[in-house]
């Protein structure tokens, strides 16, 4: 069994979405989602890993239609002998208005969800923690955080939503933006991704 990684970028541009971005309007979350995702599949690539982008448009698609997506992909690819692992990409923010000290990485993943599911935020989150990019988030004992994301319920392949830091603190924005930031953040990506296929021996 193979294994293909589908990456959801979160919400859409600045031209079609309201909000969703820094106090000062240098982080758009949908637009940097839609960078890191490309990215993010084309490093997979590069190593030999299977991964596509599950929204290309740069307006916000509907979640209902994003589950439909990722469900007939992952229904498709199982006649050609693969499994799917869905990776929901997104930025957080403090529920005050302005900047914020709140700040991290985290990784959430549905309450009754999979085993697989919840061994890859395990996986990425002991590996978020060991490059030191929980900030001052509070974390369970699992490291990964449970909720009823409609994306994570209505997927029907293992799937985990990373909130990657806070576009509502200044120093979390700035890495965000920066070259070097951006290349830890994939490389967080593509180590998980690694253990988790030698974790269930996938072919790859």
């Amino acid at each position: 069994m193979k294994l293909l990684i589908l990456i959801d970028p979160g919400h859409g541009t600045r031209a079609f979405t309201k909000g969703k971005r820094s106090p000062d309007n240098k982080l758009i979350e949908g637009e940097w989602a839609r960078e890191f995702a490309d990215r993010l599949k084309n490093r997979l690539i590069e190593i030999g890993i299977s991964a596509t982008v599950l929204v290309t448009e740069e307006k916000d698609i509907s979640l209902s239609n994003r589950c439909l997506r990722a469900n007939t992909i992952n229904k498709n690819m199982k006649g050609l002998g693969y499994e799917t692992l869905y990776v929901s990409i997104h930025c957080n923010a403090a529920n005050a208005p302005g900047w914020s000290n709140a700040n991290g990485w985290t990784v959430w993943v549905y309450g009754n969800g999979s085993a697989k599911s919840k061994k890859m935020g395990e996986i990425m989150a002991n590996n978020a923690k060991e490059m030191g990019l929980t900030g001052n988030r509070w974390l369970p004992p699992t490291g990964y955080n449970e909720a009823n994301f409609y994306v994570l319920k209505n997927t029907n392949m293992p799937a985990v939503l990373c909130e990657n830091l806070f576009m509502t603190n200044k120093e979390d924005v700035e890495f965000l933006l920066s070259e070097e930031g951006k290349k830890r953040l994939i490389d967080l990506y593509e180590i998980s991704i690694l253990q988790y296929i030698k974790y269930y021996k996938y072919n790859s």
